[in-house]
């Protein structure tokens, strides 16, 4: 096991829905050789209905915190909600914030989403296209292939319970308590952790950077490994950064 310093981090990868945390297989094979990498499940339970599941999910990380907490927590999507509530419930557990594709307001739309996916209906193309670009569709690569078996064998209930906790997470009257250095990632054609409410999000929190991936879409990022650890490394800005 790599031993964390100020320059070898404990890098802490949360996941989103309904993915598992081999979504992080490829970035953990690059960030390996800069620190220790923890990427632990974070399945809902299914049929939570509380409006806290984001909070629940980061207690239970703060509870099981290993000694080599602080971490440098990145999350995505879901993952990324559940990061927010860590750094505001336990700034001292987070060294660093990387924010992909993710909100701290709500998406009332994944309530009819949840119900869909309760009901059997998994819309798997219309996911993909949300999901994925065209031609990442087409190559038919690893991360598109893991999305794939991801979907059509998830936990159905517990989908539901992560997409109606989206629907109705509000974390933004406290998003600017974060005190540790932040990174906020957006994907230019990401329709749900849009542009313009990634921003948003970013300008809540003190002195934080803003970087948009241009022509990519919500999963675009997992797509190369290489470019995502250099992103998470501050070595990669393939995209445009904005300033505050």
């Amino acid at each position: 096991m790599t031993v964390a310093t100020a320059d070898s981090p404990t890098w802490l990868l949360l996941p989103g829905t309904p993915l598992s945390a081999a979504v992080w297989d490829g970035a953990r094979a690059e960030l390996s050789e800069t620190g220790h990498v923890i990427t632990p499940e974070i399945a809902p339970p299914a049929g939570y209905m509380g409006a806290d599941l984001q909070a629940q999910l980061a207690a239970d990380i703060a509870e099981s915190a290993a000694p080599d907490a602080p971490w440098h927590v990145v999350g995505h999507s879901f993952g990324g909600q559940v990061a927010l509530e860590l750094a505001i419930a336990r700034p001292d557990l987070v060294s660093r914030l990387t924010l992909l594709c993710t909100r701290d307001t709500p998406f009332p739309a994944f309530d009819a989403a949840a119900a869909a996916i309760e009901a059997g209906a998994v819309d798997v193309d219309g996911t993909f296209r949300r999901w994925f670009s065209p031609a990442e569709v087409r190559d038919d690569g690893p991360v598109v292939r893991y999305a794939r078996d991801a979907v059509t064998s998830a936990d159905r209930a517990s989908w539901a319970s992560a997409l109606r906790a989206i629907a109705h997470f509000d974390c933004s009257p406290r998003t600017a308590s974060i005190t540790c250095p932040v990174t906020v990632v957006a994907a230019e054609l990401d329709t749900v952790s849009d542009v313009a409410s990634m921003e948003s999000m970013h300008r809540r929190i003190p002195d934080s950077e803003f970087i948009v991936r241009a022509g990519a879409q919500h999963m675009s990022i997992f797509d190369d490994a290489v470019t995502l650890a250099q992103i998470l490394l501050g070595e990669q800005r393939d995209a445009t950064q904005r300033p505050r």
